[in-house]
């Protein structure tokens, strides 16, 4: 299955924040074994946010929105991607009793707007917000086409991943393989030397994979395998370290 991560917010393209939603994204999508092969980044622009959705709808199955929630005149996500699916935005019970409680406690009036928080797709799933006001939603068009729209904030979409989101994409779209990858680290050598010294095994590669990446002050491998079996899998991963470390072993540090 092909996943595709769209993360909304001008303040992204700015630089003014990192995109840190997309790195947890990734890795927790790789993790339910879905192919994730684009990611993008669009500022707060109901167009330009349409267009992303389109080209999205024409490569993926799986379409991840983080951000644009909120109750701001800049928070587009929702209104946007529920037109291009043609869904009517409903009130969500528990997010609007959820926002009742929280100006209710603060004794503070609540706006308006927060009620766009507290709003879902008719025919889609609302993903309760635990540490936060707006409700994530999950929705998958008669064509098979599945949306999954989650808050922008860490610490509220990290929470909603664990404890939402993964339950129900497990549910929704049952994997039989999954990724099991691991990072070996290698001190006092270049990537260069590194490729030489491995070159055949990483021409030859299928499964695992195995992907060199310079950092600083470090060299790291990556070694990556598609399984049904954990234990297998594991065990390709030890036989291909093992041929890794009779050739660049004196270089390895963890």
């Amino acid at each position: 299955m092909k996943a595709e991560i769209i993360a909304v917010g001008t303040e992204i393209l700015l630089g003014q924040i990192v995109n840190t939603n997309a790195t947890f994204l990734a890795k927790e999508l790789s993790g339910l074994g879905m192919e994730l092969y684009h990611q993008s980044v669009v500022g707060d622009n109901p167009e330009r946010l349409e267009a992303a959705l389109q080209l999205a709808d024409s490569r993926s199955d799986l379409i991840v929105l983080s951000g644009g929630l909120g109750p701001t005149e800049d928070d587009l996500t929702k209104q946007v991607t529920a037109r291009h699916v043609q869904q009517e935005l409903i009130k969500d019970e528990r997010g609007y009793q959820n926002l009742l409680a929280f100006f209710e406690k603060r004794e503070r009036p609540m706006t308006q707007n927060n009620l766009l928080q507290a709003l879902v797709f008719k025919d889609g799933e609302a993903l309760p917000n635990r540490t936060g006001l707006a409700v994530g939603i999950f929705y998958q068009s008669p064509q098979g086409k599945a949306y999954l729209l989650l808050p922008g904030p860490p610490n509220e979409l990290e929470p909603m991943v664990y404890e939402q989101a993964i339950p129900l994409l497990r549910r929704h779209f049952q994997q039989k393989e999954y990724l099991i990858s691991r990072v070996l680290r290698f001190y006092g050598i270049g990537e260069s030397q590194l490729v030489v010294d491995l070159a055949d095994l990483i021409s030859q590669q299928n499964n695992p994979t195995l992907a060199p990446y310079a950092k600083q002050n470090e060299v790291t491998l990556r070694l990556t395998v598609s399984t049904e079996d954990e234990v297998k899998g594991n065990r390709q991963l030890d036989t291909l370290e093992k041929a890794i470390l009779q050739r660049v072993g004196d270089y390895f540090y963890g």
